[in-house]
């Protein structure tokens, strides 16, 4: 399909076509990574055209082959990953493309580009492929023989139609190269940044670091989904902590656990705290403010915006070796990462160990601001993209 420096003119007034299936100006779609994506792109320069809210045509008598392999196989046949609705996707893009005058375009998905024939370049930006996804995320467990036969072939025309693909973290990056075959020159790894705007001065996040509590271990808990982000770790942990005699605080928001889960004092259960409203933002930023580490175990992951998010307000992540966290999350430099086989008293050793060095600690904590400040902002992956895009 051509070198990947295939663009000659200034990127900074450069001409893009940004796809998805959804629109990418609502902040509310896909946590808002699309709307920051797009949104940092245009504030360094580039014109943007949006190309979204994609109609979903569905192949004749999908419906019946849905029920027919729940109810005999167990199995589920997907439509986000069906060559005609892919298609159907890709004819719609092709379509407001005529009309617009742009250098290259970019998605964040595969299904917006993935049969698109056209003569600009095509850039692929996101944090997963259907193979890595596919077993790994709960979701995706579950898929018929067709859908896996399908979705493997979307994202191999996708792969071999974009010009350049990047990903956000190694592990997705891995998966293009050794699973898809895509040449190793084409494929680039750039982290997303934090969906926040966050303008601490390194002086104020000492600041608010130094003011935490010095006797109670505050844990923060960001997640919607109980098992996948590891909620029961995170009790277990806690209990351990307790045990051991250490004070500890574990605030709890995204989801609420399991009826049988008994929840002590110790625990606090926030439920679904929305950041489209103001208390609810406040409210998110004062537990930022106040915890030692955001505390999100999870046992599938592509990428986590959220360990960004933390490092945006100086918390160091306790998190697990899986996905595309180890992009994120350093050891010893943004958090620590550890085997889901870990026990709750290897985690509890760690907090206890750390935190009776506050100097360690507020070294670890600033570290984590300054990740956030030099590598995980939208800033600075919207250019070091661009450097890719010259």
């Amino acid at each position: 399909m051509g070198d990947i420096g295939f663009i000659n003119e200034r990127v900074d007034t450069m001409k893009l076509a940004f796809a998805t299936t959804f629109d990418a100006r609502d902040i509310r779609n896909w946590s808002g990574t699309p709307y920051y994506m797009s949104q940092t792109l245009e504030a360094m320069g580039a014109s943007i055209d949006y190309i979204g809210d994609l109609t979903r045509c569905l192949p004749p008598f999908f419906k019946c082959k849905q029920v027919f392999s729940k109810w005999t196989a167990g199995q589920r046949v997907s439509p986000r990953f069906n060559i005609h609705v892919a298609q159907h996707y890709s004819l719609q893009v092709a379509k407001q493309l005529k009309n617009l005058s742009v250098d290259a375009i970019i998605a964040p998905q595969i299904n917006p580009i993935c049969y698109l024939d056209i003569k600009q370049p095509i850039v692929l930006w996101t944090d997963g492929l259907y193979a890595s996804l596919l077993g790994f995320y709960p979701g995706f467990s579950e898929h018929s023989a067709e859908t896996i036969r399908q979705g493997n072939a979307i994202t191999t025309a996708c792969l071999s139609r974009t010009h350049l693909a990047i990903f956000s973290s190694d592990w997705a990056a891995r998966t293009a190269i050794e699973i898809y075959g895509v040449p190793q020159e084409k494929v680039k790894v750039v982290p997303f940044g934090a969906n926040l705007i966050c303008n601490h001065t390194y002086e104020e996040m000492r600041t608010i670091i130094q003011n935490r509590s010095r006797t109670t271990v505050k844990l923060l808990f960001l997640g919607k989904h109980w098992h996948r982000k590891g909620g029961d770790i995170v009790f277990r942990v806690a209990r351990a902590l307790h045990e051991r005699g250490q004070s500890v605080e574990l605030n709890f928001v995204g989801c609420s656990p399991p009826k049988e889960v008994v929840i002590p004092d110790y625990i606090k259960c926030h439920g679904f705290i929305s950041k489209r409203s103001t208390e609810g933002v406040k409210k998110l930023n004062d537990l930022f403010y106040e915890s030692h580490f955001l505390f999100v175990p999870s046992r599938a992951e592509a990428y986590g915006i959220v360990f960004c998010e933390a490092n945006a307000f100086g918390l160091p992540c306790l998190t697990s070796y899986v996905g595309g966290i180890s992009t994120v999350v350093k050891n010893h430099i943004n958090g620590m990462t550890f085997s889901l086989a870990s026990s709750p008293l290897q985690y509890a050793d760690y907090i206890i160990d750390l935190m009776q060095d506050e100097g360690r600690y507020e070294d670890l904590a600033l570290s984590s601001f300054n990740e956030f400040v030099t590598r995980l902002n939208w800033k600075s992956a919207v250019k070091t993209v661009r450097g890719f895009l010259r």
